[in-house]
C-alpha cells in the first residue's frame, strides 16, 4: 500500500516538473516574438485624376448621336465647355473655329465643343441656332451635371487640351484675349510633332461665369 502512494506521488511530481518546464519555454519563446498588430489599416490609395488615367465621357451630340472622346486616341483634341449664354464663351469660339478649319485636315487636331445649355439656360433649342449663327464647324456635345463633375469643371469657358494618348495636356479656365486659344494649341500641336509633352500655359482664372452651383 505504501509502495502504491509512494509511486503515484512520483508520478504527480513528475508530471507538475513537465508542465512547469513547459510553461516556461513557452513564456520564453513568447517574449522573443513580435507582437501581433492589433488591428491593420491599409494605407489609402490616391484617386487617380482626368490627367493621370486619361481623359474619357460619352455624351449625346446634336443629332443624338454619341460623341466618345476615346474615339479621337491618337488626335490631338480640344474640349472647349461652354454656353449660349454665356458672355467669355462667345468672345473665343470664332477662334476654336478657325482652328478647326486651319489644323484639322493638316494636323489633325479634333475640337469637341461641349453645350452646358442642358443644365442652365434654354435648353437644346437654344443651341442649334446658335451653332448656325456662329458657324460652328466642329462636333458638339451636350452636357448634364454628371458630366460637368467628372471633368471638374465649375466655370465657363473652360477648355482642356488633351494629348494623342487621351491625357490632358493643359487647361484654360476663362477667356481673357484673343490668341490665347491658339497659342494653347499651338503647343499642343507642337508637342504632338516633337513626340514630347508641350509646355502647360498658365491656367487662366479671367472672365469665367460659375456653373457650380446650378439647381
Amino acid at each position: 500500500m505504501i509502495g502504491r502512494q509512494q509511486v503515484i506521488r512520483a508520478l504527480g511530481i513528475t508530471i507538475a516538473l513537465a508542465l512547469i518546464v513547459g510553461a516556461f519555454f513557452s513564456f520564453n519563446f513568447t517574449l522573443h516574438q513580435e507582437p501581433a498588430p492589433l488591428l491593420r489599416l491599409d494605407r489609402p490609395q490616391a484617386k487617380p485624376s482626368p490627367a493621370d488615367e486619361g481623359l474619357d465621357f460619352s455624351a449625346p451630340g446634336l443629332d443624338g448621336k454619341e460623341i466618345d472622346l476615346s474615339h479621337y486616341r491618337g488626335h490631338p483634341v480640344i474640349v472647349d465647355f461652354w454656353a449660349t449664354w454665356c458672355g467669355p464663351c462667345r468672345k473665343q469660339i470664332p477662334e476654336l473655329v478657325a482652328l478647326y478649319k486651319k489644323y484639322n485636315k493638316s494636323r489633325g487636331l479634333v475640337i469637341i465643343g461641349v453645350s452646358c445649355d442642358l443644365i442652365q439656360g434654354d435648353g437644346l433649342r437654344a443651341v442649334a441656332p446658335f451653332v448656325e449663327e456662329f458657324r460652328i464647324n466642329y462636333p458638339i456635345a451636350l452636357a448634364d451635371e454628371r458630366l460637368v463633375d467628372d471633368m471638374g469643371v465649375e466655370a465657363i469657358p473652360t477648355t482642356l487640351f488633351v494629348g494623342p494618348d487621351g491625357k490632358m495636356v493643359s487647361r484654360l479656365v476663362g477667356a481673357r484675349h484673343p490668341g490665347e486659344i491658339s497659342a494653347s494649341a499651338k503647343q499642343l500641336l507642337d508637342g504632338v510633332k516633337g513626340h514630347g509633352a508641350p509646355a502647360k500655359p498658365e491656367e487662366n482664372r479671367g472672365h469665367v461665369v460659375n456653373i457650380s452651383v446650378v439647381n
